[in-house]
């Protein structure tokens, strides 16, 4: 924005947001750590806690950190210690050419 103009809202944000998470996320596991993103968060205490001014958007949080055992977790998060329910990869990418 140029001197003496009117802010203007841009709408690519949530693009641009998620466009950051991914590159984020890559050089995280390039490091060895391991990244998760969230919108599950209390985001009007986490306004207020990072201090963030009216104009600023919150779109998510990620967490960084490296893996660690299971036991180590507390109590009641070591159930939650389970394999993904999801597909593997085998069963919904392919190798090579489209045909």
């Amino acid at each position: 924005m140029r001197a003496g103009e009117e802010p203007t809202d841009f709408y690519s944000h949530s693009f641009d947001a998620g466009a950051a998470w991914a590159q984020m996320a890559l050089q995280a596991t390039v490091l060895g750590y391991h990244a998760h993103g969230m919108t599950g968060i209390e985001f009007d205490k986490a306004r207020v806690e990072l201090g963030l001014p009216g104009d600023i958007r919150l779109e998510a949080a990620v967490a960084l950190g490296r893996r660690d055992a299971p036991e180590r977790l507390p109590e009641g998060l070591r159930e939650r210690e389970v394999p993904s329910s999801r597909k593997d990869v085998a069963e919904i990418a392919l190798a090579g050419n489209y045909r």
